[in-house]
């Protein structure tokens, strides 16, 4: 699949006339082998409206779409794209209820980052402009768990002469992994309506998700990472520390981000771990699998966080915000998980507040207010929206 294209799943025709049925991207996916159906009999059986069995549908919710299976393909499939179609397919015969995933429902005016940041005060409009031709778009995660990080990041855009304007909107991601792609459509084209009459024509991105899933969605707006833009100004981290890095799973196809990453960090003693660049692994956040499936997601956080302990590094580096706080832990055996902006920028996150306000948030009157806005989600839920950063 060409980066053009990357971010929009193929439909199910397309796996159905590819696919060859080799099993050969089974090697590392637990939801694969679970099927027990090729990723070909998956599409077909879909397309011919055969009911899938109810397992193969809370299999298919078990996806992290997180693509390393595609790194097997003889065939330069990605059964993730397959997963993210068959949501499509399920939400649409109501196999899947998309109100089950109603805090990630971010075309509401109300939705768990909205909330968490209107929950805490967080507000950027002092930063809005109604005209700008470079948009700092820092991504929902960012914004909402490390504002301060957020706002040094913007101040470094300015001092490099962009004289930017901020976005805190969401990319829309989280509604085409749900399977709700016209949503997605339209959310990311009133995005479109909206950048448009501010006259924007450059977006900086600081979340690799956000980053790939815009690429190429806007005419005459051109779609930056802000990592290669700190490593072409010179930003290195200090020497004295042994470092690992943990990839964002979209950047496996160009690894662009991660380059730059590395190059930061080149002056660190750099281990890597087993699963890094194109074969990385999962944080256990991708898919939203944590509104559904909260043990699967750690049972993935698990994983890596085992990879990073047996890295023997002092810090594990990632640039996505959603990576950091899943796989961030108190324990003396694990390296502790920073962000990359971080170490460039000197100011700590922290994690045990971030972990306090996300469960506040759900208690006393507080959390009364923000379920009512989510329309009456259960009480039930309220572990699972603390997990949940994707």
């Amino acid at each position: 699949m060409t980066d053009k294209n990357r971010g929009k799943a193929p439909g199910l025709n397309y796996f159905a006339s590819r696919c060859a049925g080799c099993e050969l991207c089974y090697a590392e996916c637990s939801v694969l082998n679970g099927l027990n159906m090729s990723p070909v009999q998956l599409a077909t059986t879909l397309l011919s409206n055969q009911q899938l069995p109810e397992n193969v549908v809370s299999l298919v919710q078990q996806c992290s779409l997180c693509g390393l299976c595609s790194s097997h393909c003889p065939f330069g499939l990605n059964p993730g794209d397959l997963m993210q179609s068959a949501r499509q397919s399920l939400v649409s015969a109501a196999r899947i209820n998309a109100e089950s995933y109603q805090p990630m429902l971010v075309y509401q005016q109300h939705h768990f980052f909205s909330l968490f940041r209107s929950s805490w005060q967080i507000d950027y409009r002092d930063l809005k402009r109604d005209e700008c031709s470079t948009l700092f778009f820092p991504g929902c995660s960012l914004a909402s768990f490390a504002p301060e990080l957020t706002r040094k990041v913007f101040s470094w855009l300015q001092e490099q002469g962009m004289d930017p304007g901020f976005s805190d909107a969401c990319c829309g991601l989280p509604l085409a992994n749900i399977g709700l792609s016209e949503r997605c459509q339209d959310h990311v084209a009133g995005l479109a309506e909206e950048f448009s009459r501010a006259g924007v024509t450059r977006i900086i991105s600081a979340c690799p998700n956000c980053f790939y899933h815009l690429q190429n969605q806007f005419a005459g707006i051109e779609v930056l990472s802000l990592y290669p833009l700190l490593e072409a100004s010179g930003c290195k981290i200090p020497s004295g520390i042994k470092a690992t890095v943990h990839d964002s799973c979209p950047d496996r196809y160009t690894g662009i981000i991660g380059e730059s990453m590395r190059a930061m960090l080149s002056r660190t003693d750099l281990v890597e771990m087993e699963h890094h660049g194109a074969k990385t692994i999962c944080c256990g956040s991708g898919g939203i699998v944590s509104m559904v499936a909260p043990e699967v997601s750690q049972q993935r956080a698990d994983l890596r966080i085992a990879e990073i302990e047996a890295s023997k590094a002092d810090i594990c580096v990632s640039t996505c915000m959603a990576c950091v706080k899943r796989l961030q832990i108190n324990t003396a055996d694990c390296p502790e998980v920073v962000h990359l902006l971080e170490l460039i920028f000197n100011t700590k996150i922290d994690h045990a507040q971030l972990q306090q306000r996300l469960e506040e948030m759900w208690q006393g009157e507080r959390g009364r207010r923000n379920l009512e806005f989510l329309n009456g989600v259960g009480e039930d839920h309220k572990d699972q929206f603390a997990e949940s950063t994707e």
